[in-house]
């Protein structure tokens, strides 16, 4: 990636560019393959001890049948009913469906989720290199609560129609939300100076947040963990609420072919 990026920086300023690669694909560890071709790559990196230098310890695990089962045959006189014809018409995964359909998907190395107002996406548009590849914003972010996935209400609008929290938690995020947004740098410094030795999670407890919305902010919106520093939490917090709306209703954008479509938009 790293070199891609500096041979279209070259290339602007009127310098001739060679690419010598040993790989009959773009981008390194950065590609995106197919099935296809996964399985080419995990055969070379396997057979070749200087490929294990940079890939280890890699594993090929299935969760699924070799075949798919054989559709059961109807008994002479047997009815089915709405629900039974539903269960039968759903596709079953099979090793051989991935073989056969292996152009259908594609599988990332190293896959990354870009911030819709992040310096990568300002850069793909002031270099004009965006118009070499698609995205997608992506529908909706999701967290592990009490079980399950949930729906991260993050924009206005999905906080005020979630149903996951209650009308004085909502009122408390939004006026968390929009106070961290409001904060310039010199804003932020001097308002969290005194939290300095303190974690994001007890300022978002200090201001009486829910565990419910603590759990929204810090995990799924500031992507921290228990011992995030209060400033870094309220700054990656701000990173996330600046790039919503900007594409969609969520602050992250996806190339349309993955992450390996990066590199090959730079080399262009």
């Amino acid at each position: 990636m790293v070199e891609s990026i500096v041979a279209a920086a070259c290339s602007r300023i009127g310098k001739n560019v060679l690419h010598l690669d040993s790989s009959d694909h773009y981008g390194g560890l950065w590609a995106s393959y197919n099935f296809d071709g996964l399985q080419k790559f995990i055969k070379e990196v396997n057979a070749d001890p200087k490929r294990q230098l940079h890939v280890y310890n890699l594993a090929e695990k299935w969760y699924i049948e070799k075949e798919s089962p054989e559709p059961e045959k109807k008994e002479e006189g047997e009815n089915k009913t709405d629900d039974s014809k539903a269960e039968s018409s759903k596709k079953v995964w099979s090793q051989a469906n991935f073989a056969s359909e292996y152009r259908r998907f594609n599988i990332d190395m190293t896959p990354k989720l870009l911030f819709s107002r992040g310096p990568l996406v300002e850069l793909l548009i002031s270099s004009n290199i965006a118009r070499y590849a698609e995205f997608r914003c992506v529908t909706r972010v999701l967290t592990w609560l009490d079980e399950h996935l949930t729906p991260v209400p993050c924009s206005r609008a999905d906080v005020f129609a979630t149903e996951a929290v209650g009308i004085l938690e909502k009122r408390m995020l939004m006026k968390m939300l929009t106070a961290i947004v409001g904060y310039n740098e010199e804003e932020m410094n001097n308002e969290f100076r005194d939290w300095n030795d303190k974690t994001f999670k007890d300022y978002l407890i200090h201001k009486g947040l829910t565990a419910n919305l603590v759990h929204y902010v810090l995990y799924a919106i500031a992507g921290g963990n228990n011992s995030m520093p209060c400033l870094e939490g309220v700054k990656e917090c701000k990173k996330f609420l600046m790039s919503l709306g900007r594409y969609g209703n969520t602050p992250f954008l996806w190339p349309m072919y993955g992450s390996g479509e990066l590199p090959q938009c730079f080399c262009r």
